[in-house]
């Protein structure tokens, strides 16, 4: 089966978010992440950015939702 290349893309993209959730869960910083994100930028590893960022935010979004209800 052949994947289509947005399909890799987004496979890739998504490898790197849960690799970044896992960093986060076992206490990586947000300073931490971004430091990563700036060395795959100079890659120009956007991929790897993307699913990076998007665990930031979701990350970011969970905690400010906890911090309401409570």
């Amino acid at each position: 089966m052949n994947m289509s290349y947005e399909e890799l893309l987004s496979e890739e993209i998504n490898r790197f978010y849960f690799m970044a959730l896992l960093d986060i869960m076992n206490g990586t910083t947000k300073e931490e992440m971004q430091l990563m994100m700036q060395f795959y930028e100079e890659l120009e590893m956007y991929e790897a950015c993307a699913g990076i960022l998007k665990a930031i935010k979701e990350h970011e979004y969970d905690t400010n939702r906890i911090k309401k209800d409570n």
